[in-house]
């Protein structure tokens, strides 16, 4: 049940975000299922919106089943995932979108991370110190992988006005600051497994940990974290080897 409650609201703050996002998608050329057409601007915001409230339902569902907190969590996560992306109702009351500004940016991240990942690990375990720390984990990696998109999204927030992090800071310090809280997301889950706290099969995380800091950490650094063109490379070997230790965290799960 965890999985569908993952998978279901996943899919509705990403399309909730598209569906928010479609006339900037346009100016930048950016190809979605909007941009190209496929599904009308009015099938996905309802479907989005069908999904939050499935998703919503679902966690108050487990949380009277399982006699467990996990909305305490799951909500928190909803209302700030919503806000985030939403210039249809939120931003006509407030002014604004959380995600055009990087202070709104650290915000949403700072709390729907560990919000997240606490109320998917309810569903599975109790509420401990070892949730707490794999939410901190994962809170790493979100922080990170924030900062790693606003790189691609420079020239874009520039164009519509926004202040997001990627036009505050320059890529070169975005870069260095999403390796650093990418190291942290590592150390954070390689110290819980030296505990005993994670599973020893999750020991498999240093695989892609290895491969980051050998082909993108070492590489930059002897850059001087200068950014050009040919970097693509390094840039996306940090992406796939963080996909990859998520991966490997579930396999080593079952280990």
């Amino acid at each position: 049940m965890g999985i569908v409650v993952s998978i279901i609201s996943s899919f509705a703050s990403n399309l909730w975000n598209h569906s928010n996002d479609v006339n900037e998608d346009i100016a930048q050329g950016k190809k979605t299922v909007l941009t190209q057409n496929y599904v009308s601007y009015k099938t996905t915001v309802v479907l989005s919106i069908a999904l939050y409230i499935i998703s919503i339902i679902s966690v108050l569902y487990l949380s009277i089943l399982l006699k467990k907190p996990i909305y305490y969590f799951f909500l928190p996560w909803s209302i700030i995932t919503w806000w985030y992306s939403d210039s249809i109702f939120l931003r006509k009351i407030f002014g604004f979108r959380l995600k055009t500004h990087y202070f709104g940016e650290i915000i949403t991240y700072g709390i729907a991370c560990p919000s997240y990942t606490l109320s998917i690990w309810l569903i599975y375990s109790d509420l401990n110190y070892q949730g707490i720390a794999v939410a901190l984990a994962f809170s790493f990696l979100g922080i990170s992988g924030v900062l790693l998109k606003d790189i691609k999204d420079i020239s874009g927030d520039r164009k519509a006005g926004l202040r997001t992090l990627g036009v505050i800071f320059t890529p070169s310090k975005l870069l260095q600051a999403s390796s650093i809280f990418l190291i942290l997301y590592y150390f954070t889950i390689l110290d819980l497994i030296s505990l005993k706290i994670l599973k020893l099969g999750m020991l498999l995380v240093i695989i892609p940990f290895i491969w980051f800091i050998k082909d993108t950490f070492f590489y930059f650094h002897k850059k001087c974290w200068e950014l050009e063109v040919k970097d693509i490379k390094s840039i996306q070997i940090m992406m796939k080897s963080t996909y990859i230790s998520v991966i490997l965290l579930g396999i080593g799960a079952f280990i």
